[in-house]
C-alpha cells in the first residue's frame, strides 16, 4: 500500500491566530470565483503563496500530471501570475485573524477488496476575519489547477461535494473518502 500525505503544516495555521490578514493577492476575479494556480496571502508581517500547479505524480496507479497544492512562505516577487499579461489584483482584508479550519481529506482506494492507496491531502482553507469567512479550496478535479475564492459566512456548505472522488472509477476499484476539519482558535 503507498501512502502520502500532502496537508498544509497545522503549526503554521496555528501561528496566524491574533496576526492581522492584510490581503490577498490574485488574477482579477472576473467571471468566476476562481483563479489559476496562485494566490498570496500577506499576514502578519509574511507573504505565503497558495499555489495549485500540475506535477507528475502517481495518481492512484498512473504517473500523470497533477494539480498539487501547496501552501509557503515567500517573498513577494515570488507573488504573479501564471498567465502572462495579466497583472494580480490586491484584495484588500486588514483584519484580525479569529479562527482558521483547515479542510483536510483522506482518500483511500481498494482493488478487488485490498487497499492500496491511503491519500491526505488539505482540499481548503477558511479564515475567520472579524468575523466574516473568506475560503481558499483546491477545486476537485486533480487535473485543474483552479483555487476557488469565497468571501462570506458558512463557507464550508460551498465547498465541493466530498463524494465526488468516489464516483468515475473502473470495475474492481472502490474510492473512499472522507473529511476532517481541523479547527484553529
Amino acid at each position: 500500500m503507498k501512502s502520502f500525505d500532502m496537508r498544509f503544516d497545522e503549526n503554521v495555521f496555528k501561528n496566524f491566530i491574533g496576526q492581522t490578514f492584510h490581503k490577498y493577492r490574485c488574477d482579477p476575479l472576473v467571471y468566476t470565483s476562481s483563479v489559476t494556480q496562485i494566490v498570496g496571502l500577506y499576514i502578519g508581517d509574511e507573504v505565503y503563496k497558495m499555489s495549485n500547479v500540475q506535477e507528475p505524480t502517481d495518481y492512484y496507479g498512473n504517473m500523470d500530471d497533477i494539480a498539487i497544492y501547496r501552501f509557503t512562505k515567500v517573498r513577494e516577487e515570488d507573488i504573479r501570475s501564471a498567465m502572462s499579461d495579466v497583472e494580480q489584483t490586491d484584495n484588500p482584508v486588514e483584519g484580525k485573524i479569529e479562527k482558521i479550519v483547515l479542510v483536510n481529506e483522506n482518500q483511500k482506494v481498494y482493488e478487488n477488496g485490498d487497499q492500496t492507496y491511503d491519500a491526505w491531502l488539505t482540499r481548503g482553507v477558511i479564515f475567520t476575519v472579524d468575523g466574516c469567512e473568506i475560503s481558499f479550496e483546491k477545486q476537485n478535479w486533480p487535473y485543474s489547477e483552479e483555487i476557488n475564492v469565497e468571501c462570506g459566512y458558512n463557507l464550508i456548505d460551498k465547498f465541493s461535494d466530498v463524494n465526488d472522488f468516489s464516483e468515475d472509477w473502473n470495475s474492481g476499484i472502490k474510492a473512499v473518502v472522507t473529511r476532517e476539519n481541523v479547527v484553529l482558535q
